[in-house]
């Protein structure tokens, strides 16, 4: 009879644990929470943001949006970014395409999320970097870093809390200028360079360049002009490519080559390095192949510019048709007429 009772026990017990290993086998995946920078609303860049707010739209169900900045006001009668979010509405309320099935957020939660008022959005930055969760707050920096910049200042405590991704930020690529000019989205970038030392920050200076290059594949361009309203937009472009430049900041939270904790391993987005790690633990730039690149000061070794622009470049080319392939797996599935459809 005793060794009757310790069978059920053990049987019950091995059960219990198994439940256990199970539910910890099962964690439950907490989305990225993410603030997104734009400069759409300028004429001179704005078709490359357009492409890029296109881009994460088609992924809105894999992070948690927390909001949307302009950086600039509208220099046109046009909110350009308005008009995405109504050509989205399109997509989302087509029955017979897939959004609802996998819970994207809907085109009125996201026009809330929308900020266009400068002070009120280095506001937000702060409130949410402040927020009780163990999760980062990632920063993709498609615009300039002004806005990023008043938030650190105003709130320093923020530092350790947030994850800056940005692209051209540092200096100007050898075929746009001389040695030690700002790049085009560097504007307050310097400031926060200077001041704060501890940031969690990647900054894609030259590599991001190689996702444009080159012609994409029939089958890309073809299943893209497919997709909806969205769709339309992105082939809306006199060249046979895919202006995805500015969208390689959300590029980096996709990519499941990636890890997320460890950029130097490179993926989609293109190779990095920690070039000081004792002095800046948290800071990586896109990675050169030559070890004779100076990464502190670039000027002192420019004669190999246009061989590290190669490099960095190329870094990203050599991948990009593994981000196209899973991109075209996303749209044939987001856009499929077959009900249930679910990633």
């Amino acid at each position: 009879m005793y060794s009757i009772v310790l069978l059920i026990l053990f049987s019950f017990g091995v059960g219990a644990c198994s439940k256990n290993m199970q539910q910890k086998e099962s964690p439950k995946v907490e989305k990225p929470r993410v603030i997104i920078t734009t400069d759409i609303n300028t004429t001179r860049y704005y078709k490359a943001d357009e492409y890029a707010i296109v881009y994460m739209l088609w992924y809105a169900d894999f992070v948690q949006i927390e909001s949307i900045i302009t950086c600039r006001p509208s220099d046109s009668s046009s909110d350009r970014l308005s008009d995405l979010l109504n050509l989205y509405q399109k997509d989302y309320e087509n029955v017979s395409f897939q959004f609802h099935e996998n819970r994207f957020p809907s085109p009125k939660d996201l026009a809330s999320l929308v900020c266009r008022d400068k002070e009120k959005a280095a506001i937000k930055i702060i409130q949410a970097a402040r927020q009780k969760t163990e999760q980062p707050l990632w920063i993709l920096m498609l615009g300039n870093m002004k806005v990023v910049k008043e938030a650190l200042l105003l709130a320093p405590d923020i530092e350790n809390k947030i994850r800056l991704i940005s692209i051209g930020t540092g200096i100007k690529s050898p075929d746009e200028d001389v040695c030690g000019n700002l790049n085009w989205n560097g504007w307050g970038r310097t400031e926060i360079y200077n001041r704060f030392k501890s940031l969690w920050w990647i900054e894609n200076d030259w590599a991001y360049k190689g996702i444009s290059e080159g012609e994409v594949s029939n089958e890309v361009m073809n299943k893209v002009g497919q997709c909806g309203a969205l769709g339309k937009i992105m082939l809306n472009n006199t060249q046979p490519t895919l202006v995805l430049d500015k969208a390689i900041p959300f590029m980096f939270l996709l990519d499941p080559t990636i890890h997320p904790n460890h950029p130097e391993f490179g993926g989609w987005t293109g190779n990095y390095i920690k070039p000081f790690p004792v002095e800046r633990p948290n800071y990586w730039v896109d990675r050169a192949e030559t070890k004779k690149w100076n990464y502190k000061n670039p000027c002192s070794s420019w004669e190999l510019a246009e061989q590290v622009y190669r490099e960095r470049k190329f870094s990203v080319q050599n991948r990009k048709n593994e981000m196209y392939a899973s991109l075209v797996d996303r749209l044939t599935q987001l856009y499929s007429k077959t009900k249930g459809t679910k990633y």
